[in-house]
């Protein structure tokens, strides 16, 4: 049989990566596997996938050692299957006989059992490399790591959360320096709206129309009182006050900031030997910190924790 047919067999073309051979054996090995199908066309489906599984990995193996000189290359071409080709002209003449003469029942046992065994190894392998991998994680130095990062992103996402709506705002006078619909790292991602520059340095994201309203640019910033983010921009008039809150801030986007660290958490109770925490543990200590200090040194509120919010 060609190695074209033993990919057929996986349901995946030919490849070199083992671990998309594995995958693939496994799904296939599931579905035909004696204790979930019971049929006897799924036993021979069963024979046919382990076997085409270990062909392939022979193949690939061969493929790793050094390469020979082309009479010994004619050689392994020949033999990619395993079987000298002696073998393989006994099989032909075996096929060519009656089922009765070819296949005895005990010899087609034989086979299910060795498939099932192949199977059976191969997941006891994987259960190991599984147990191990979850130990690691879950164990010293890497463990400490991630839960000093859960517990730094939970206590940044608890005081946001009190930050913004459990601490009375803090309403400071102030004026529009500069409008720039297009700033210096990239184009304005809303055609709509302007970056403004307020007296005090900090920017937000206005929309022109309320702009246009105010007069003479002077306006009120209702701000936070921790990490003073500009949780409304306002300004009074004919009796009134008129509110807007700032396009893509924090109160903008609100709770999605506070929910995104709390990844972390999540991660730590659902602690388990599943894919789900694998990815969450990896996107907790990779990806987790550099979010967790861009959203500290942006608007400065690194500095704001540390003071305790009595900057200005």
């Amino acid at each position: 049989m060609s190695m074209k047919r033993y990919f057929e067999i996986l349901g995946i073309p030919p490849i070199k990566n083992e671990e998309i051979v594995k995958r693939a054996y496994r799904k296939k090995a599931m579905k035909y596997h004696p204790d979930r199908n019971p049929s006897e066309a799924a036993k021979d489906k069963f024979i046919q996938v382990t076997e085409a599984y270990d062909q392939i990995l022979l193949a690939l193996e061969q493929a790793k050692k050094p390469k020979y000189t082309s009479q010994n290359t004619t050689y392994t071409q020949t033999n990619t299957t395993g079987r000298p080709h002696q073998s393989r002209t006994h099989t032909n003449t075996q096929q060519s006989k009656s089922p009765q003469q070819s296949k005895t029942n005990t010899e087609w046992e034989e086979r299910v059992k060795k498939a099932r065994q192949r199977y059976e190894k191969m997941q006891r392998k994987e259960a190991l490399e599984n147990e191990r991998y979850y130990r690691d994680i879950t164990s010293g130095r890497n463990w400490k790591r991630f839960k000093i990062i859960m517990i730094a992103c939970s206590f940044i996402s608890l005081l946001i959360i009190l930050d913004s709506h459990f601490f009375s705002t803090q309403t400071i006078p102030s004026s529009v320096e500069s409008k720039d619909s297009q700033p210096a790292y990239g184009r304005s991602p809303n055609m709509n709206s302007l970056q403004v520059v307020f007296d005090n340095g900090q920017k937000a994201w206005i929309a022109r129309d309320f702009l246009s309203l105010t007069n003479n640019n002077f306006i009120y910033l209702e701000r936070t009182p921790l990490f003073k983010d500009i949780k409304y921009v306002k300004f009074y008039e004919h009796d009134r006050w008129f509110y807007y809150t700032p396009i893509y801030s924090q109160s903008f986007t609100f709770p999605l900031i506070p929910i995104v660290l709390l990844i972390p958490l999540l991660t730590f109770f659902i602690k388990n030997k599943t894919i789900y925490f694998s990815v969450l543990y990896h996107v907790s200590v990779k990806v987790m910190p550099v979010f967790l200090v861009v959203l500290l040194f942006s608007n400065d509120r690194w500095a704001q924790l540390i003071t305790l919010g009595m900057m200005g």
